[in-house]
């Protein structure tokens, strides 16, 4: 039972365990995902490391890097990487506090779509905290554009994501998805939808050391119109719906989830970041609310800190 509507926080009834290889690393890394106290959020912990703060949160400003992945790092320079598929279960299921025990640098590919994850976590179950949920109500809209790439944030009564690509290889062509956040839909229309790359790109990649775990079971692979993978797409606009699951994991890390309506163009991790970024930092673009503030908005913290030190 997911938890998107209701108003209260949540967390994992239990702990879930997993392995897998690392889409970019190439390394064995096993994973365990344990329940959190309310306002804790989603908070990385490398336990491969020593002497060190092995704590990464996950927020924007830890963001590091966003090359065909989301990346966070702390102050300790202690990183996690290609994070966006699990926070976009998160985001999916409606789970607002966790603890992410990681063993490398990077999370495991799975099937490089959510549908693991989400698995994941409909195994150890969705508990209902006391603590009201917050949210980042968008107020005016804001806008950003990066090379033939641009995405704007509006007022909405819910989270909307309105995504459009456009690729020269046929295969992928152009395309658009409308998508709805509730209870449910997630799971139904985006979390399977798998991470995908033109095979001639493959070669550049794993020269700059990405894409070295990659294969055609964690991602589809595009080769001049023709799709290498012999089981097919998923879904027939499978591509598209990836962009949108991914835009919803790099969202997430605004802290809370955001009441607001998303429209993209090209999108990938590097812009939507910067339209978290630019939110956060105009103060009179946004407020926190929860179902329980008598007027329906509120300025308080999330957990021990305020939400603008995100920005």
């Amino acid at each position: 039972m997911t938890s998107i509507n209701q108003p209260y926080q949540t967390t994992l009834s239990s702990s879930v365990s997993r392995s897998g290889i690392g889409l970019h690393s190439a390394r064995l890394v096993d994973l365990t995902i344990h329940p959190a106290p309310a306002g804790t959020g989603i908070v990385f912990r490398r336990t491969d490391v020593s002497n060190v703060d092995p704590e990464i949160k996950a927020r924007s400003h830890n963001i590091a890097d966003t090359m065909l992945n989301s990346r966070i790092m702390n102050d300790d320079g202690v990183d996690i990487g290609t994070i966006e598929h699990l926070m976009a279960a998160f985001a999916g299921l409606g789970v607002d506090n966790a603890y992410v025990d990681v063993n490398a640098a990077e999370l495991p590919a799975m099937d490089g779509s959510s549908a693991p994850f989400c698995a994941m976590i409909n195994d150890a179950g969705i508990t209902t905290l006391t603590a009201p949920r917050q949210y980042i109500k968008v107020l005016k809209s804001i806008r950003i554009s990066k090379g033939n790439a641009h995405a704007e944030i509006s007022p909405s009564s819910s989270l909307e994501i309105d995504i459009s690509i456009d690729f020269s290889d046929p295969m992928i062509g152009k395309s658009q998805y409308f998508y709805v956040h509730t209870d449910g839909s997630f799971e139904k229309e985006l979390a399977a939808a798998r991470t995908f790359c033109l095979y001639g790109d493959l070669a550049k990649m794993r020269a700059a050391g990405y894409a070295l775990g990659g294969s055609l079971d964690n991602a589809i692979v595009v080769n001049d119109g023709a799709l290498m993978n012999e089981q097919g797409l998923r879904f027939t606009d499978e591509f598209v719906r990836h962009k949108t699951l991914d835009c919803i994991g790099d969202l997430s890390l605004a802290g809370l989830p955001i009441i607001g309506h998303i429209t993209a163009v090209q999108p990938g991790h590097a812009i939507n970041h910067l339209l978290v970024e630019a939110l956060l930092a105009d103060e009179t673009a946004w407020v926190i609310t929860d179902a329980f503030a008598d007027d329906g908005m509120t300025t308080e913290s999330y957990g021990a800190e305020p939400l603008t030190a995100y920005a």
